[in-house]
């Protein structure tokens, strides 16, 4: 029996560039094109990819923070994108996110306290013991004092605020989080806690993460399953051990290669230097999206887009190069 929490098909979003007299939709851009994936109740699935790839748009779409154009997002067993304002309001307190800058997701003029109390007011719980008990117990899960609720965010260091991002995203018990490159604006020692901490909320609550970031070290170390978005598409997919052992996409294998090694003793791999720029998701090159920078590109590769397959043992892969193994 399948244990999917999350099961995301053919998502696509479109962002219109409008001009004219009449400002008519003249181009758009392709941020999300025709991405399918699925998080296990309990896993951590990691999205990876260069910057403006579509990876925070897909961590958005999902949970119809902006309106996807066309696909299914299934959760537990319901169509997301089929859901009418009181049934997506149901569904919301069990899928929450938490943004990459803590400082713009805070309003600077709350209290810590009311940060926290906002979600439970707004579903049906009533100011008193109860709600001081729950705002205390959220407070000291992510590892703050409790006297910390009568304090602004400005009175925080950059982590404690996003511990406070973290205790507001569990305010209601969700069962999924998204988790918007969460620690990419904090110190190297910082960023180890949040980890952490996030590791052990998962074990405690049961929660089910996708965790977006460009940090592939992070990704690993937090990941049960890993995704690499390239130009609006998934190219890879498979357990984290899977990938970081095995690479199969030529994108997948640069990526790997660029990841520092913090002992210089230890001899480098080759490391694969990738040409020219990342093409314009407003008008992507036909075919296999990467070819313009693959070191193995073939005439199929500009022609046709490439399937994406499992190659076995769930691991997920979009290339030409699978077809000649």
């Amino acid at each position: 029996m399948s244990d999917k929490l999350i099961e995301v098909n053919h998502l696509k979003k479109y962002f219109p560039i409008k001009g004219g007299l009449i400002s008519r939709t003249m181009m758009e851009v392709k941020a999300v094109d025709d991405v399918s994936f699925f998080i296990n109740r309990g896993e951590t699935l990691g999205l990876v990819g260069e910057s403006g790839c579509g990876k925070t748009t897909v961590g958005r779409a999902v949970l119809r923070l902006i309106e996807p154009d066309s696909g299914e997002i299934i959760f537990e067993g319901n169509d997301i994108t089929r859901q009418k304002r009181g049934g997506l309001r149901r569904i919301r307190r069990n899928i929450q996110i938490v943004f990459q800058d803590p400082n713009a997701s805070l309003n600077p003029r709350m209290l810590v306290r009311d940060v926290l109390a906002e979600p439970l007011l707004i579903n049906g719980m009533k100011k008193g013991l109860e709600m001081d008990k729950k705002i205390t117990a959220l407070l000291e899960a992510v590892g703050l004092n409790p006297i910390h609720a009568n304090r602004y965010p400005h009175e925080f260091s950059g982590g404690q605020r996003q511990r406070i991002c973290i205790a507001r995203a569990l305010a209601l018990a969700p069962k999924f989080i998204v988790l918007d490159e969460p620690t990419s604006s904090l110190d190297v020692s910082v960023q180890s806690q949040i980890l952490n901490m996030l590791k052990d909320l998962q074990k405690d609550l049961g929660l089910t993460y996708l965790f977006i970031s460009h940090n592939l070290i992070v990704v690993k170390y937090l990941s049960s399953r890993v995704a690499v978005m390239y130009l609006g598409k998934i190219v890879e997919m498979s357990s984290t051990n899977d990938l970081f052992d095995h690479p199969l996409h030529p994108y997948t294998q640069a990526l790997l290669s660029a990841i520092p090694i913090p002992d210089p003793a230890i001899k480098r791999k080759n490391r694969i230097i990738l040409q020219g720029d990342v093409p314009t998701p407003i008008n992507p090159p036909n075919g296999c999206r990467f070819h313009t920078r693959c070191r193995y590109k073939m005439n199929i590769c500009d022609k046709v887009t490439p399937e994406f397959k499992d190659v076995g043992g769930e691991h997920f892969v979009a290339c030409h190069l699978m077809n000649k193994r």
